[in-house]
């Protein structure tokens, strides 16, 4: 029979199911269950032809495999309507509404529930999470073949164990300890390699007054990663077990404050640079920003793009301001260098991204799924409900960056490139930092923090003219000082400023590998036209001018 677009109840978090407003429906087998699985994992989404056989068969396809997917196709459009599937090459769609898919239920109570519990609401997000979890009925992707299943069901089972994570945080922090040790103990028998879910069963023993069992708890989580893995348990549970030790857990889980203690909590910023000079309007205007974020969290998640040319200071700013304000973050801080400009590496893949970001986030390697949406909503999911601050140094594109961003309102974003990524700004709500060269000031102040206030105080005309020849960007500033420095001591800043105005003026702007101007600057130049290129290797030939 062929149906219309009637109102659908598809499922994937359990037995791969499809219910009309009457009946459940009869699929077929595991291949066609595979196919319509395949579609509904990217609703709303074109699948291709090879990736539906990829899934299907995996790496061993029949002859005919092409032929067989358009069999499957035929009868699930002939049991859903042909509204429903539709052929949109180089692949297929299945057209879905809001909540006619499991998993986008799944995915909206958990946001009910970290909307909740922002707001302080802790009873309201335990029963959006239970309402949520409820919804799976067994193992994801039932009765699919196995190159599906090993695909899909990691992402779907680190889904389920995220929200487990989180509801039992806020039993936690509802103070229902007791109530929750043997839901834990059932829990961690699923997923024994969950640190956080075991920081949670060994603070609710804890509280129990049950305290050498919690202390079990920790050592079999030990014994279990050290034979299973070759590792040791992460930084947060081994706090959380000295904690214990000390009797100093009293308090941990009742309230958003103290979660860290029960996750992993990434600190990846690189240190800060020394002798930073200047930015106090965008200091400001960062520290403001956030502050009204704090205030008013519900705009979503603030991002800033710090924009400007090489070796003016973008990554000094925002890692300087990231240090400033790590106490505002308590769960965290992480970054990457995205090698948008680059002089040995080609721009980093989102996907490459994703997997380091959710490495950071102590997610396990082996159980990340490929695709890069899928990536990207787990990796969202991750961050829901956390204050974590997020350094994308070094952008290429928008397209590169948008995958990268969280969807939650309670971090930071903080993006440096040399390009202003107006489709940021245009589809994300981003904030442009444009970053200029110092002040002549500034520039010799930086010079004094660098090379000592005595020896710019014996050279300060040599000083002045050091900044100038720099253009006073503060890369080339640092290069030009760090030779300075070698040379001496002490050192000559006036034979600094005769090698740099030499035909061999670059040899004084080097720190080795990719720490020298003609490195810094070679990427920019490579993206030139050649006629733009051409243009700016003839302005070294023009002659000077005093305006």
């Amino acid at each position: 029979m062929v149906r219309g677009w009637v109102p659908m109840r598809y499922r994937i978090l359990g037995g791969v199911e499809v219910r009309d407003a009457e009946r459940v429906l009869h699929v077929g087998g595991p291949k066609r269950r595979t196919v319509l699985a395949a579609l509904l994992m990217r609703a709303n989404q074109v699948v291709t032809d090879e990736d539906l056989i990829d899934r299907t068969w995996g790496d061993r396809p029949p002859a005919k495999a092409r032929a067989q997917l358009q069999v499957h196709v035929s009868e699930l459009r002939s049991l859903l309507g042909r509204q429903t599937i539709l052929r949109r090459p180089p692949g297929y769609t299945i057209l879905t509404r809001p909540g006619e898919v499991d998993r986008d239920r799944f995915e909206s109570l958990a946001g009910q529930a970290r909307e909740a519990r922002e707001a302080g609401r802790v009873d309201t997000a335990i029963t959006a999470l239970r309402d949520a979890l409820a919804l799976w009925t067994g193992p994801a992707l039932g009765g699919v073949e196995p190159a599906l299943a090993d695909i899909g069901r990691p992402a779907l089972d680190d889904l389920r164990a995220a929200a487990v994570e989180e509801l039992y945080d806020a039993e936690l922090a509802r103070g229902r300890g007791v109530e929750v040790v043997g839901e834990l103990r059932q829990l961690l028998g699923e997923f024994p390699h969950r640190e956080r879910l075991c920081g949670h069963l060994m603070l609710a023993l804890h509280r129990a007054d049950r305290t050498a069992e919690a202390l079990e708890v920790y050592a079999s989580l030990r014994t279990r990663l050290a034979e299973e893995l070759g590792i040791e348990p992460g930084e947060s549970v081994q706090e959380l077990q000295r904690c214990i030790l000390r009797g100093g857990v009293a308090a941990v889980g009742q309230g958003r404050a103290h979660d860290r203690t029960s996750v992993v909590c990434p600190a990846e910023l690189p240190h800060d640079i020394p002798g930073f000079v200047a930015r106090r309007a965008e200091l400001d205007l960062l520290d403001a920003s956030l502050g009204q974020a704090e205030r008013d969290p519900g705009e979503g998640p603030k991002i800033w793009v710090v924009s400007g040319a090489a070796g003016v200071g973008k990554t000094a700013l925002a890692l300087h301001w990231a240090h400033s304000v790590v106490d505002r973050f308590p769960d965290g801080q992480l970054y990457i260098d995205l090698r948008g400009f680059s002089a040995r590496h080609a721009p980093m893949e989102p996907a490459t991204a994703l997997r380091a970001l959710l490495r950071g986030l102590g997610s396990d390697p082996r159980n990340l799924p490929r695709d890069t949406g899928e990536l990207a909503r787990f990796y969202r999911s991750r961050l829901a409900g956390r204050r974590i601050c997020v350094v994308l140094d070094n952008a290429a594109t928008a397209d590169q960056v948008a995958p990268l961003l969280p969807g939650h309102s309670g971090s930071t974003v903080l993006v440096t490139s040399r390009r202003r990524l107006a489709g940021l700004t245009a589809r994300h709500g981003a904030r442009p930092v444009p970053l200029g060269a110092l002040s002549p000031g500034h520039s010799v102040e930086l010079l004094a923090r660098l090379l000592g206030a005595d020896a710019v105080a014996a050279e300060p005309e040599a000083a002045a003219e050091l900044a100038e020849v720099c253009g006073h960007l503060p890369l080339v500033l640092r290069l030009a000082a760090a030779n300075a420095v070698t040379a001496g001591p002490p050192p000559d800043i006036g034979a600094m400023v005769r090698l740099l105005r030499s035909d061999d003026g670059l040899a004084g702007l080097s720190a080795g590998g990719d720490e020298a101007v003609a490195a810094d600057f070679s990427p920019s130049h490579r993206s030139l036209t050649v006629d733009q290129a051409r243009f700016f290797r003839r302005l070294v030939l023009a002659p000077r001018f005093s305006w």
